[in-house]
């Protein structure tokens, strides 16, 4: 079975030492990865990502939003989890 390049070590590895000859070393290993899964990713996954975010920018504009905290308290509900304190 072939290895996809996303999930080569050995290429990861090669982009990670690309970006850090060429000024990425003030990246953070997350934004690395961040960067190698953008990068590896195919256009159907990308067209879905772009998707995603334009429906949460339009329900953002047409005011379809909670609080973080609303949010929370509601998925504490649902889950039965306490309070942190």
């Amino acid at each position: 079975m072939a290895t996809e390049r996303i999930d080569d070590l050995r290429a990861f590895r090669d982009f990670v030492d690309s970006q850090l000859g060429n000024g990425g070393s003030s990246l953070t290993p997350e934004e690395c990865l961040d960067l190698w899964i953008i990068q590896n990713s195919s256009n159907e996954e990308r067209e879905e990502s772009l998707a995603a975010i334009r429906q949460g920018l339009e329900d953002m504009y047409a005011g379809r939003t909670r609080s973080a905290r609303e949010a929370i308290v509601e998925l504490r509900r649902k889950h039965k989890l306490t309070e942190l304190s």
